[in-house]
């Protein structure tokens, strides 16, 4: 990849710190920001408020050929509690973001990171970009309105703009979701209950996989308003994914379903990934070893 300068904003969350290695790993001359104190890092870092004047410093001090925005709330249980809070962090920050590309550095290339909640519960799978968006929370409807104001600055002031939906992203590092909520619940207690019937299914992407992706698009697109959703193109049952831990604990625990379905929750995913195997992204990592990984991480930073 040739060598450019890319501009993280949530560089210290989950997806961020993981981009970071990743293109820091390629040669490129990375710059994070993010709401927290940073301490020592290998790249330059900024701490700043994406809903304040700190934004137009940042892009108004700095040319960037890429901003990747992985900041944000991705917590559908908070946004039903606190729907302004998670407009704020979802909506509000990203028209903050674009109009200080627009009034400064023009020419720079925006990914944005939406997600496969805006789909809410389609009617048919697998999913492709071209699905209707029917959100069935506060933060689906949230990433949706952010995706149009994406659109809006592409189509009205020519702002290179991606869209990436992810769907269910895993790996080292998560501390919220289905397995850090499954290992956690399993390090306390040889039997457990969760949500649902067990019958719902996610399409779940390692983030290596993710950050591959967010390659393949920054080499290969235009950035011409595309949507990409971010997905192995595999459906798999919770069931499945509890079968998978409960060997990998020899059997010694076991997984139950309350037959709950939690508010905003949807009930089955699949992603259509015709799209971004077009830029030339294909899966690298196995669900179930994946999953394995994530249980050996678990046991040792946890």
């Amino acid at each position: 990849m040739k060598k450019k300068k890319i501009l993280i904003l949530g560089s210290q969350g989950f997806l961020g710190s993981h981009l970071v290695q990743h293109f820091l790993h390629l040669g490129c001359q990375v710059t994070g920001c993010d709401l927290t104190e940073a301490g020592k890092t290998d790249f330059e870092y900024y701490k700043i408020s994406l809903l304040s004047t700190d934004v137009e410093d940042l892009f108004g001090g700095n040319t960037y050929d890429v901003c990747i925005n992985a900041a944000g709330s991705g917590n559908v249980s908070y946004s039903l509690s606190h729907p302004l809070s998670d407009f704020e962090a979802n909506a509000l920050s990203v028209i903050h973001i674009l109009e200080a590309i627009r009034k400064f550095n023009g020419s720079c290339r925006y990914l944005h990171i939406s997600s496969a909640a805006v789909y809410g519960n389609p009617a048919t799978l697998p999913v492709m970009e071209t699905h209707p968006c029917q959100p069935i929370s506060p933060y689906g409807y949230h990433k949706h309105i952010s995706e149009m104001i994406c659109r809006e600055y592409h189509t009205v002031y020519g702002i290179q703009v991606a869209v990436i939906r992810p769907f269910s992203v895993y790996g080292p590092g998560q501390r919220k979701q289905l397995l850090w909520d499954m290992c956690r619940k399993l390090q306390a207690s040889d039997s457990i209950t969760l949500f649902g019937t067990g019958k719902e299914s996610r399409d779940f992407i390692h983030i290596q996989d993710v950050a591959r992706l967010m390659q393949c698009i920054i080499e290969a697109d235009a950035f011409a308003g595309n949507v990409f959703n971010a997905a192995s193109g595999t459906e798999t049952t919770i069931q499945q994914i509890a079968d998978w831990f409960t060997s990998c604990y020899e059997g010694n625990k076991k997984i139950r379903f309350s037959g709950e379905v939690r508010p905003g929750d949807p009930l089955n995913w699949c992603s259509d990934i015709s799209r971004i195997r077009s830029v030339g992204y294909a899966p690298s990592v196995l669900l179930k070893d994946g999953i394995e990984q994530y249980i050996r991480w678990f046991a040792e930073h946890a």
